[in-house]
């Protein structure tokens, strides 16, 4: 059986995977559903980016954030003051590395995978600055702040759906795919929102993370598979596996 695999992600980042998973003979629908634009800086940001020598941790929580995130910052730091810096997983901090930053991560990406590192388990009384897109999850700012941290956001991008209306599911049946990455929560509900219940129900989603793993099966996507993280390598994994165990 040939595979066809459905690359949701934004613009710019669907690309390498898809080499990969050609390399191995296995073809593949670019669509991005979600778009990803800069946040205009408010005179508030512009404050928490002046004041970034006051601050004990910075947390950036997707390869957007530093994209979008890292440039905002150097306007006003030529010079990286003392900071203790996270990733929330292993692709962003590879972005982060790319700009000579060396990062903590931990090895099963996510807020939950954050909050399991040692030292973000002691940060009492100290400042911690998360980067992200606008109307993200609250869960770690919720328990850091609970351990006694002080929290504030820098939120450097925004998403907005893209919408194919009929292109999408007509698309797929003409590529007869089968297998479909998506890697975050808005992507899961603009897919369902994009395909109905019978064509959701022809693919196998592949997830980075147990928490869209529940999400997807609470929106009615019955055959979802968790990778190991949201980097190419991990979502590769998975999907040659679900790949082989589809052909028996």
């Amino acid at each position: 059986m040939a595979h066809c695999v459905l690359l949701t992600r934004p613009e710019g980042f669907n690309d390498d995977l898809a080499h990969l998973l050609e390399l191995r003979g296995m073809s593949t629908l670019c669509r991005p559903l979600l778009k990803i634009v800069s946040k205009p800086a408010s005179a508030e940001s512009k404050t928490i980016v002046m004041n970034l020598d006051e601050y004990d941790c910075i947390i950036f929580i997707s390869r957007n954030a530093v994209q979008f995130g890292l440039p905002v910052l150097e306007e006003y730091w030529p010079q990286w003051p003392q900071l203790n810096w996270f990733a929330v997983g292993k692709s962003t901090a590879a972005e982060l590395k790319v700009a000579d930053i060396s990062a903590e991560f931990p090895q099963r990406s996510g807020s939950e995978g954050l909050l399991d590192l040692e030292r973000l388990k002691k940060v009492q009384g100290q400042k911690v600055l998360i980067v992200r897109g606008g109307k993200g999850r609250e869960l770690l700012a919720s328990e850091l702040s609970n351990r006694g941290a002080d929290i504030q956001y820098l939120e450097v991008y925004e998403r907005t759906a893209i919408s194919y209306g009929q292109d999408l599911a007509s698309d797929t049946v003409e590529n007869r795919v089968n297998l479909c990455v998506v890697t975050s929560a808005e992507g899961l509900k603009q897919l369902q929102a994009s395909l109905n219940s019978i064509e959701i129900g022809k693919l196998t989603l592949v997830v980075p993370s147990q928490r869209l793993e529940i999400l997807a099966r609470d929106l009615g996507m019955d055959k979802v598979q968790c990778a190991q993280g949201a980097d190419d390598e991990s979502l590769l994994e998975k999907l040659l596996e679900v790949a082989f165990l589809l052909k028996k």
